[in-house]
């Protein structure tokens, strides 16, 4: 698998500097044609989820546990595009968690993923989680068309989360919102108290995104704004594919 990090946010002054991406390119950027709130959202082109994620990402700043996130999980979503057949889904959310405590997230989730179907199928490579692990949310029902106008999106109270098993081989049984691991339904991998460190709004990874353009703005978690602007966010993009 080739696998595409980018780390771009260009900053001249105060104005970033938007790179448009072409017709068909998987690819996540500050886009400065429409917003929730200020200047600036974050659009994620995925022309085929099955090959590549894309996604805006903060780690610097993000430290919080499971618990200490409360009610708070948000974000707006303004869907431009998406193919009919693929159901239309939103962004979803990773929480990266600090499992070994040495005080970053070192996870390389995507690649852990694509590992589950691309070496060993229904195996995934533990050493891509660097002794660290992750939830995956997501929406339980798609959206099923394009969004006329911004929506907010409360993905503490609508969504679904999964993660890594102990051994880092596939996925946990678990699936709860995130309310029931505050509760420690998600122990031992997943518990209150475990330090979050990363935050991602993605899309790709399945056949869900096809054909599929979103814009995403105004992330919130645990009671705080994390990604809004180029230049408050400390934001970057991934850009992973499979191949």
């Amino acid at each position: 698998m080739r696998r595409r990090l980018l780390s771009v946010m260009l900053i001249v002054g105060l104005s970033a500097v938007v790179v448009f991406a072409q017709s068909g390119m998987h690819s996540a950027h500050w886009y400065n044609q429409d917003s929730a709130t200020g200047s600036f959202s974050v659009i994620l082109n995925q022309p085929d989820g099955n090959e590549a994620v894309v996604a805006v990402a903060r780690e610097k700043g993000v430290d919080t546990t499971i618990a200490g996130i409360f009610n708070d999980m948000k974000y707006q979503r303004k869907i431009l595009n998406c193919a009919p057949g693929a159901a239309c889904f939103p962004p979803n959310i990773i929480l990266g968690i600090d499992q070994d405590m040495n005080g970053r997230y070192d996870a390389d989730d995507f690649r852990w993923q694509w590992s589950l179907v691309d070496e060993t199928p229904g195996v995934a490579d533990p050493r891509f989680l660097h002794g660290d692990t992750f939830l995956q949310c997501e929406a339980a029902v798609p959206v099923g068309t394009p969004d006329v106008n911004w929506v907010l999106v409360d993905a503490y109270a609508t969504y679904s989360c999964y993660h890594p098993n102990t051994a880092g081989t596939q996925y946990d049984l678990d699936y709860f919102p995130l309310s029931a691991y505050q509760l420690g339904l998600g122990a031992p991998d997943i518990l209150p108290v475990s330090t979050v460190r990363a935050l991602k709004v993605l899309a790709g990874g399945a056949g869900s995104w096809l054909a599929y353009d979103a814009l995403v703005d105004t992330v919130t978690l645990g009671g705080v704004v994390r990604i809004d602007e180029p230049n408050n966010s400390r934001s970057h993009f991934e850009v992973d594919t499979r191949k």
